[in-house]
Order: structure tokens, then C-alpha cells, then sequence
């Protein structure tokens, strides 16, 4: 029997130690090689800014940030040691992948067991969702890092209640969770409930937590003001944002609970996982044991995070927000499978569990990495300046988001000139003063709303050798007056520079002679 265990323990920890290697592959595979988002570019425009600027900085026009500071001062410091390429950027995050997996199979086995724990690192592992923040220099690696930490110090905390180290990591990790993301504020409410359950049974314990968790709202003093300041020019919580209706919610809803481990392409696949979720809760809940008789409850109170985000602050689906609450169903549905048994027929149901959910995943990875959902402002820059004699061409940049204009700019004239762009983002200065200061030749327009006559009169004084770049971002066609009101006056030709993902179409105008 003694040997029986071992080797099932030596199993798992073989099986724990592959996920964690396959985690790193997908993690750091290719990492540096598409360009940064526009989000990206604004984590790296805040890093680079002097370590106090981050700190005490932060309510001024030239930050495009609505964060607090914690993610870009550890980046601060990153990049000075290890470079501000795309690779090095990316790479803190994805190391915090690779330790989210194994925090995620800490937790399942301190508050479940080790089998589960290995499946929930598994799932993790194959996460989208995770795969694609922990491939982003954003501060959500990070947060979802330590939401995992806080959870699991919690919980160890709960058990080991005369531990000493424990209550002081707790503080420390709330702490920086607060300083990392303002939807922290979430998580340590739950403990608080949490807490305030677990009373009765342990006033001692409870009074300790009440008063560590007090010491992380005093330590966020300097910050509240800046939350009150982010809060009204976050560009998800604007009243201009327009209203979604209860349908468009209900999708969004759908999308927060289901988008973990499936295609996103495909929610529906998901539906064949619920049974095993509920079959996870309901042995969750027939546990007795007196640790954690909360826990059901509380994994239900975390998932239910981000419909209190959707359908409270912003109706807006950016799998970002949710990623960070979307571990208890991961949990849930590996307690599920890991209560199928190893015998006979259901030996086989769980080998085609474990297969299609990974199959699945492993499809979507690698569309991914054939057809990268970033846009290619790198390719951009490098395609217009293999244009002949491109510097001494009258050059028109186009766009019709404020947002986007920075990113372009790091990778056609430079990370200073990305900088200048930046500093007119908040304040909605014209971008032709900023382009005059680098190149008299280049303009750049924005255009909210692309419209051919608008086009057309800008256009009209340009001379015989002009480009013009239009950039349409998120839109596949150009305005269908376009070809009508044109009037042979420019040669016209559409240029998609990535066939497999069209989100950023250029289209090519040379005036005609």
C-alpha cells in the first residue's frame, strides 16, 4: 500500500512538473515578436518615467494610465536590468504565469486535495485567458498572481492560526494587491466577509485579521485620492460610454464565466463542462470538515465578481477584468473530473475529459501564435518605409482613435516621438503640432469617424507626391462613398497586412498625376 502511494505521488509530481514546463513553453514561446499593443505601449511609457514620477506623479495629463503604481515601479526597475525590448518587457509577466499555474495548485491542494490540484494546474496551464495576459506587459499578470496568493494566505492563515509569518504575508500581499489593481478591493471584502463569518469560532483569529486588513486601508491612504481621480477619467466607467441593453449583458456574462478554458471563438464547447462544475460544488458542499466549511460559498462569491463588474461599473467585455475570479470555476470543474474515478468506463470518460478540454485549448494556442490577435504596428513601420525615397515623401497618417497614434509612432520615429503623442492624449491636443516638431513633411490626422468627404477635403491640397496611410482600426471596409466621391483623383489599393487577422487595414492613396 506504502508503495502504492509513492508511486501515485511520484506520478503527480511528474505530472505537476510537465505543466509547469509546458506553462513556461507557451508563456515564453515567441513572446518578443509581435509588436506592443497600445496598451502595452502605455506600461512602457510609465515605467520609463523617473521612479518618483510613477509614485507621485500620477494625476497629470501626461499619464495615460487609470492603474496604481505597484506593476509600472517593479517594471521601472525590469527594464533597467533587462532591457525595454518587446521580449523583455513581456517576460516578468510571463513568469508570473508560470507561478500563477503552481499558486493555483498551492490553493486547490490546501483547501481540496493533491489529485485536484494537479488537474487545476493543468486547466490553468491551458487557460486562454491566462495565456494571453501572462504574454502582456500589463499589471494583470500581477494581479492575478496576487489575488491567488492573498486567497491561498487567507485559507493557511484559517488553518494555521497561531502562525506568525502568515497574518504579516497576508497584510503584505492585500497591500500590494490594492497598489496593483482598484478590483482588489473585491477580494479583500470577500475575506473580510469571510472573517467576519468565522467569528464565533474564533474571535483571537478573526480580531488579528480585522486589524491586518485595517493596516492595508491605512497604508492605502496616500492613494485614495488618485482612486477617486481614475475613477473619473477611466475611460470604461465614462457616461459617454454608450448603454448596453440586458441582451449584450447577458453575452458579456456568458463570455466572464465560460472564457477560461475554451475557445473563445466557441462558449458553446463549455456547456459539456457544467455538469462537472456542478458535480465539483455539490462534493464541495458535502464535505464537513470544519476548515474551509465557507469555502463553497466563497468560490461562488468570487465568480460572481465579474457580473457585479458588468452589470454595475462597465458593460463592457474586456476579458482582462474577469480573468483574476475566473479560478474557482477552474477549481470546481477539476474536482468535478477528479471525482470520476479510474475504473472501467469512467477511466475513459475521464481521459476524453481531460483530451478534448486540452485538444480544445491547444487549438486555440495555436491560432494564436499562426494569427496573432495584436495589431502590427511593427510591421506597419517597417512596410511604409520600404516605400522608395520614403523620407522625402509627403507622408499622411490617418487614425481614427486617439489611442493609437503612440504605438505607431514608437516603431516608425522612436520611443521619444511616441512620448510627444502621448503627452496630448488626455488634453486632446491637435497631433499636427506634435508631428511638426518631427518631421514637416508628415501630418497626422484623427478622424473620429472616417468619412470619405472629410477625406477627401483634407486630401485636396496635398501635392502630386503625397502617401496617405489610413489606418482602420477594428473595421474591415472603408466608407462605401469612398470609390464614388475618389474621382480617379488617387491610385487606391487596400493593404492587409496580416491576411488571418484583418484588424488593422491600410489603405494605400497616391495622388495622380
Amino acid at each position: 500500500m506504502l508503495k502504492k502511494d509513492a508511486l501515485k505521488n511520484s506520478a503527480l509530481t511528474l505530472g505537476l512538473v510537465a505543466i509547469l514546463l509546458f506553462s513556461g513553453f507557451v508563456y515564453f514561446y515567441n513572446l518578443g515578436e509581435e509588436s506592443l499593443t497600445t496598451d502595452e505601449y502605455f506600461s512602457l511609457y510609465s515605467a520609463q518615467l523617473p521612479w518618483h514620477k510613477i509614485i507621485f506623479g500620477h494625476q497629470k495629463e501626461y499619464d495615460p494610465n487609470t492603474l496604481p503604481p505597484l506593476y509600472h515601479l517593479i517594471m521601472h526597475f525590469w527594464l533597467k536590468v533587462f532591457g525595454s525590448g518587446e521580449y523583455a518587457q513581456r517576460s516578468f509577466s510571463a513568469i508570473l504565469g508560470v507561478l500563477s499555474v503552481w499558486m493555483l495548485y498551492a490553493l486547490t491542494r490546501l483547501l481540496i486535495d493533491r489529485r485536484t490540484a494537479v488537474l487545476s494546474a493543468l486547466f490553468g496551464a491551458f487557460s486562454f485567458s491566462w495565456f494571453y495576459l501572462f504574454r502582456s506587459n500589463r499589471c494583470y499578470g500581477l494581479f492575478i498572481f496576487l489575488t491567488l496568493l492573498s486567497f491561498y494566505i487567507f485559507y493557511y492563515y484559517l488553518k494555521n492560526k497561531k502562525s506568525r509569518v502568515a497574518p504579516w504575508v497576508f497584510m503584505l500581499t492585500n497591500i500590494s494587491l490594492l497598489y496593483t489593481h482598484y478590483f482588489s478591493f473585491f477580494i479583500i471584502a470577500l475575506e473580510l466577509i469571510f472573517t467576519a463569518l468565522e467569528w464565533e469560532n474564533d474571535k483571537e483569529w478573526a480580531e488579528n485579521v480585522f486589524i491586518m486588513s485595517a493596516w492595508v486601508f491605512i497604508t492605502y491612504v496616500p492613494w485614495y485620492d488618485n482612486l477617486f481621480y481614475d475613477i473619473n477619467r477611466e475611460p470604461a466607467l465614462n457616461k459617454e460610454i454608450p448603454h448596453f441593453g440586458w441582451g449584450a449583458k447577458i453575452h458579456m456574462s456568458t463570455i466572464a464565466l465560460f472564457s477560461d478554458f475554451h475557445c473563445p471563438w466557441q462558449p458553446f464547447l463549455t456547456i459539456i463542462y457544467l455538469p462537472f462544475v456542478f458535480a465539483g460544488y455539490k462534493k464541495l458542499l458535502a464535505n464537513k470538515s470544519t476548515f474551509a466549511r465557507h469555502l463553497p460559498l466563497y468560490l461562488v462569491l468570487t465568480l460572481s465578481i465579474p457580473f457585479i463588474i458588468i452589470y454595475s461599473f462597465t458593460p463592457i467585455n474586456r476579458q482582462r477584468y474577469f480573468a483574476p475570479f475566473s479560478f474557482p470555476l477552474i477549481m470546481l470543474l477539476a474536482l468535478g473530473i477528479s471525482s470520476i474515478g479510474l475504473k472501467r468506463f469512467k477511466k475513459i470518460l475521464f481521459i476524453l475529459l481531460l483530451s478534448s478540454i486540452c485538444a480544445v485549448n491547444l487549438m486555440d494556442f495555436y491560432d494564436f501564435f499562426y494569427a496573432p490577435l495584436n495589431e502590427n504596428w511593427k510591421k506597419a513601420a517597417l512596410y511604409i518605409k520600404q516605400v522608395p525615397d520614403y523620407q522625402n515623401k509627403e507622408m499622411v497618417f490617418a487614425f481614427q482613435t486617439l489611442y493609437n497614434p503612440p504605438v505607431f509612432a514608437y516603431y516608425y520615429w522612436g520611443k521619444d516621438a511616441a512620448g510627444l503623442f502621448i503627452n496630448n492624449i488626455s488634453s486632446r491636443q491637435d497631433y499636427k503640432k506634435v508631428i511638426s516638431k518631427l518631421d514637416p513633411k508628415h501630418k497626422v490626422y484623427f478622424w473620429k469617424g472616417i468619412n470619405a468627404k472629410s477625406v477627401f477635403e483634407k486630401l485636396s491640397p496635398l501635392p502630386d507626391n503625397a502617401w496617405v496611410w489610413i489606418f482602420m482600426y477594428h473595421n474591415k471596409q472603408f466608407p462605401s462613398d469612398f470609390l464614388a466621391l475618389n474621382k480617379n483623383r488617387y491610385s487606391f489599393q487596400q493593404i492587409i497586412l496580416n491576411p488571418e487577422l484583418p484588424q488593422i487595414d491600410f489603405y494605400l492613396l497616391k495622388k495622380r498625376k
